[in-house]
């Protein structure tokens, strides 16, 4: 599969209306559940999040790389204009992005984010389920433990005006590997239960 410049964009302008709803709302169970639409029209339009597909095998890594850059360019443009048209959020967003400061933690967190998306995103085995709970319980749990995403983190950025920007990379990787040790204990567990 190739990836789209544009819905990769979209996807990271999304998550940032997220990011700006919560933020709006004063964070809490109401920023979470609300939060969860910027992911729910991720998945209902298709739009390519590195955070979503990083496990999955129809993108090669230099695809998802892309993802991740378009992902972060479409959150922080998004973030940085609500920091200009809603500066009322930008001190709660300094708050948000001053909890990932420390490296390890970091790496924790977005590892624990990473579980949360895989399960958010990934199509129920029955296909008649609708995947909305699968996303707001996915988002509220990253959200209300301070579990690390990546591009949520690129769009508080933007807005607080100010955040080491190693922590995005950093995230991403943990996004990354949350998302394939879950996939592989879901599969391995299929693979020995069909044994």
């Amino acid at each position: 599969m190739k990836t789209s410049l544009a819905r990769s964009a979209a996807a990271g302008i999304l998550i940032c209306m997220g990011c700006i709803v919560n933020l709006k709302v004063g964070g809490g169970i109401p920023g979470a559940v609300l939060f969860s639409a910027g992911l729910w029209f991720v998945v209902n339009f298709d739009a390519e999040l590195f955070t979503g597909r990083v496990a999955r095998d129809d993108y090669n890594p230099l695809q998802k790389l892309i993802m991740l850059v378009m992902n972060v360019i479409g959150g922080g443009i998004c973030g940085y204009l609500a920091s200009l048209f809603l500066p009322e959020i930008r001190e709660a967003a300094q708050k948000i992005a001053a909890g990932y400061q420390d490296p390890v933690k970091v790496i924790w967190q977005s590892v624990m984010c990473g579980i949360c998306m895989y399960l958010a995103t990934t199509q129920p085995k029955n296909k008649d389920i609708s995947r909305l709970p699968f996303v707001v319980y996915g988002v509220a749990l990253f959200i209300l433990s301070s579990y690390a995403h990546s591009i949520a983190l690129a769009g508080y950025a933007a807005i607080a005006q100010g955040i080491a920007w190693w922590v995005i990379p950093l995230a991403a990787v943990g996004n990354g590997i949350g998302s394939y040790l879950i996939r592989f204990l879901l599969t391995w567990q299929k693979k020995s239960d069909q044994k």
